[in-house]
């Protein structure tokens, strides 16, 4: 005796396209912290899902085997737009944990249950600083039109994920690391210049302890620099959100495979 279930179209469109609200909301800055309630998301899922789905049709006769494969890309092709916003908020973060370790404190390390992270208080604040800036920006309305967007990109009849897409994601952990080190570069170039200044003291002068010496130059002038920054740091968080959408839509066209 066999069970079969019959789906409508629109049961089956709906399924597709919450799998897809589904992968963007868990990788997605601010939709993915813990600060929104687990509750709250699931239902941002459903009446995206019940919004979307009018518009969009899906093929009925995907059931079983097909349905589960075309569930699973539609959570992938989710994932990955998210996981390029995510990546881009990282930066920050690392930034942040780089500039205090050469300020010294690397060891005041602080758990964020918000952000289901644990790192220093600076690169707490500065992905913090970064969170707000993506939401005056208008980073949670630009989400839903790149969602939208994704729809025209690659259908949610979808069976298989452009390879070039997994390429162009992996990508951008290399980039969002050269970002993060030009960041943190002014205060990693001070703590050198005084290590080495430092270094030619000792060997001139054999008698200095040049660790304790070190520690309260190295922090001052590192502070210094971090403050000289802040303004440039606070200036450009806008153009690096922005480079993060210009890199969605460069993802939107490798999903679509013209790239």
């Amino acid at each position: 005796m066999t069970l079969a279930l019959d789906l409508t179209e629109a049961t089956v469109t709906f399924l597709l396209v919450a799998a897809r609200i589904a992968g963007i909301i868990v990788t997605a800055p601010l939709f993915s912290s813990s600060y929104i309630p687990a509750m709250l998301r699931v239902a941002m899922v459903f009446v995206l899902a019940l919004i979307l789905t009018p518009g969009l049709h899906a093929d009925a006769s995907m059931t079983g085997v097909a349905l589960s494969i075309g569930i699973l890309v539609q959570f992938v092709v989710g994932t990955m737009m998210g996981l390029v916003l995510a990546l881009f908020l990282s930066l920050f973060g690392m930034a942040g944990q780089v500039i205090t370790y050469q300020l010294g404190v690397g060891l005041a390390v602080a758990a964020n249950p918000g952000l289901l992270s644990e790192g220093s208080f600076l690169a707490e604040w500065e992905t913090l600083l970064a969170l707000f800036v993506f939401i005056v920006g208008g980073g949670p309305e630009l989400m839903i039109v790149a969602l939208h967007s994704s729809f025209q990109a690659i259908s949610i009849n979808a069976l298989v994920i452009p390879g070039a897409s997994f390429g162009f994601v992996t990508g951008l952990f290399q980039t969002v690391l050269e970002i993060a080190l030009l960041m943190a570069a002014p205060l990693v170039m001070t703590g050198l210049i005084v290590n080495l200044a430092v270094g030619v003291l000792s060997r001139a002068f054999p008698q200095l302890n040049a660790y304790f010496f070190s520690l309260p130059i190295n922090f001052g002038l590192s502070l210094l620099m971090f403050v000289i920054i802040l303004p440039t740091m606070l200036a450009v968080m806008p153009t690096i959100w922005q480079h993060a959408w210009t890199d969605v839509s460069r993802l939107l066209v490798y999903l679509e495979g013209h790239a």
